[in-house]
């Protein structure tokens, strides 16, 4: 039997990885010095869940047959270098999966917001159709038990993050996976720490939009400026299909959100214009499988949003809790303006973690004094371990962050200050982060059953 250690097991998808590699028969091995739910849990029932926490270069045996690292893995990481000394095969994940589904059509999603739920709905509709596809997801979704599927489907459909695929290979995920068709949903400069200037960050989506082959399509958001001039100047009509899409008209009774499709009127399980606007990207590309809008109301109406994306934790008469993943500028801009349209008589309270590391640089952290803009109360949450962890200057941060905020640097103080607020708030809170919010649960917050 084959093996393989994990450098980096925690991740999203790098547990299911993981667990993929055991049911193919693989002896599995991995480390990882952070594991959250689910994969905490999912790891564990497998029997693949570390004894403890970190990295151990003595796992690295030259019995191994090869080792697959995680963008978490620094260059610096000790298993990483004992793996090198070994002269051992290391993959980084974009480029196993890549090698995984080469002879698959390859559907992937990229762009700077929107990408989770578009890949979700997208691969939601497959099912729905009975189109066998496999796929790669940020975050579970209703009816996907796992983010990572590889099986003899002819398809894959691929969330494909701009982010480098690991500290070796600087290509950004989506343009490994070489996409057949490509779907493009926004661009608005975001991982700062590896893309200093917004020019640099244009770049990237350059280098993807040219690994379209010829005859490849390319479905882009010809509302966004940004995308809309960069698909025209890098691909080209009769070398490759462009395929504009635009917000599907849409209206809003109470909270309930309802989108048109030709003369049907389908209420949506989620909220905000862009939300609209991925399941019109969806939508734009289902119809060159000529899905009629009959079929693909059924799918929109019947499509829950991923984990942790406009996830209600609490509501009642007088209180509504948001939970949801938005934490770059262009995200929290839209979860918060979504949430104003909901709800456009009530108070909103935001609570922002400012946790990856280019939301803890000051000069880019300045761009969520106009993302916070919808909020009437500012609430901003930057973790002290976390910040060191990340090198972050917390003072310089604060200083370029300065005005009507209010700042917790631990979750203790945090909760405190949400349960003495909630007691008599009435309004909408909106919880957003990429990670915990310092662990933060509902039963923390001493809440009345709702």
């Amino acid at each position: 039997m084959r093996k393989v250690h994990i450098i980096g097991i925690g991740g999203s998808i790098m547990h299911a990885l993981a667990l993929h590699l055991q049911r193919k028969g693989y002896i599995v091995t991995g480390s990882d010095d952070r594991i959250e739910e689910p994969a905490r849990s999912h790891l564990a029932r497998a029997g693949l869940l570390p004894s403890q926490e970190g990295w151990f270069p003595e796992k690295i045996q030259d019995d191994i047959d090869f080792a697959i690292a995680g963008m978490h893995a620094r260059p610096d990481n000790p298993e990483l270098l004992r793996a090198q000394a070994l002269g051992l095969p290391i993959h980084d994940m974009p480029t196993y999966v890549a090698q995984a589904i080469r002879q698959k059509h390859r559907i992937v999603v990229a762009g700077s917001h929107g990408k989770t739920t578009t890949t979700a709905l997208l691969i939601h509709a497959f099912q729905k159709l009975g189109i066998p596809a496999d796929w790669l997801v940020g975050a579970r979704t209703q009816g996907i038990d796992t983010t990572l599927s590889l099986s003899e489907a002819p398809t894959c459909i691929l969330e494909g993050d701009e982010y480098p695929a690991s500290p070796w290979n600087p290509q950004p995920k989506a343009a490994v996976y070489r996409p057949h068709w490509l779907i493009l949903t926004g661009i608005a400069w975001d991982h700062a720490n590896v893309y200093p200037t917004p020019e640099r960050y244009l770049q990237v989506f350059e280098h993807i939009l040219q690994t379209l082959p010829k005859g490849g399509i390319c479905f882009y958001n010809s509302a966004d400026a940004l995308v809309k001039n960069i698909v025209t100047k890098h691909l080209h009509p009769g070398w490759h299909y462009l395929i504009p899409y635009q917000e599907l008209p849409f209206f809003r009774r109470g909270t309930t959100w309802f989108v048109r499709l030709g003369r049907r009127v389908v209420p949506v399980r989620f909220w905000g214009r862009h939300n609209v606007l991925n399941a019109a990207a969806v939508w734009r590309l289902l119809q060159e499988f000529y899905v009629d809008d009959r079929a693909f109301a059924e799918i929109l109406s019947s499509f829950v949003l991923p984990e942790r994306r406009g996830e209600v934790w609490y509501n009642s008469d007088r209180l509504v809790i948001v939970r949801d993943f938005a934490h770059a500028p262009s995200k929290v801009e839209a979860a918060l303006k979504a949430l104003r349209e909901t709800f456009p008589n009530r108070t909103l309270l935001v609570v922002l973690e400012l946790h990856t590391y280019s939301s803890l640089l000051p000069h880019y952290a300045l761009q969520y004094r106009r993302a916070l803009r919808y909020a009437h109360h500012k609430w901003l949450y930057a973790e002290k371990e976390i910040a060191a962890e990340k090198g972050a200057n917390l003072a310089a941060l604060r200083k370029a962050l300065s005005g009507s905020y209010r700042w917790f640097f631990d979750s203790s103080s945090l909760i405190q200050a949400l349960r003495e607020t909630l007691s008599n708030f009435s309004g909408v809170v909106a919880l957003l982060s990429s990670g915990t919010l310092g662990n933060l649960t509902l039963k923390d917050l001493s809440l009345p059953s709702s």
